[in-house]
């Protein structure tokens, strides 16, 4: 995984305003989360960004391409993210072992926030974090509710 910091923050802040991770957040917000606190990784296909087991309180929110989250004991995929979705949210809020490896399906671009960046933002703009974390894992438990209801 490579960090990328020839991307422009104007074409970030572009990206980033077409994601409804960020919809609650006002523009200076987002500026202030550009340009100080997340970092952008481009990864290639097959790059593993964290390995199941690791302790590491960091989140991704992907920006292109497709992360294959995957439970290496088992050798199976249990589910893909996609761009406006996120990964890595388990360790980043307990901050114990990731509980599976994320492998990139495809080239893919990542934001990255780890836990002394998020520490040192404004207690707004963490709220919001958090809020926006919360709404996703909530979509996540309504998406594997009906594919356990489509089962039955």
């Amino acid at each position: 995984m490579k960090q990328v910091d020839r991307v422009s923050k104007l074409k970030l802040l572009e990206i980033i305003n077409r994601l409804d991770f960020f919809r609650q957040f006002s523009l200076e917000e987002r500026r202030v989360l550009l340009e100080d606190r997340l970092e952008v990784y481009f990864c290639k296909k097959n790059f593993r960004v964290f390995r199941e087991g690791e302790i590491d309180a960091t989140f991704y929110l992907v920006l292109s391409g497709k992360i294959n989250i995957v439970q290496t004991q088992k050798n199976r995929i249990l589910g893909t993210v996609s761009a406006g979705e996120f990964l890595g949210e388990g360790a980043f809020i307990t901050q114990g072992p990731r509980s599976a490896s994320a492998v990139a399906y495809e080239d893919a671009l990542l934001l990255r926030l780890d836990i002394t960046a998020l520490r040192s933002l404004s207690s707004a703009i963490r709220e919001k974090l958090k809020d926006a974390i919360i709404a996703g894992m909530a979509q996540r438990i309504v998406e594997l509710n009906e594919r356990v209801q489509a089962l039955v």
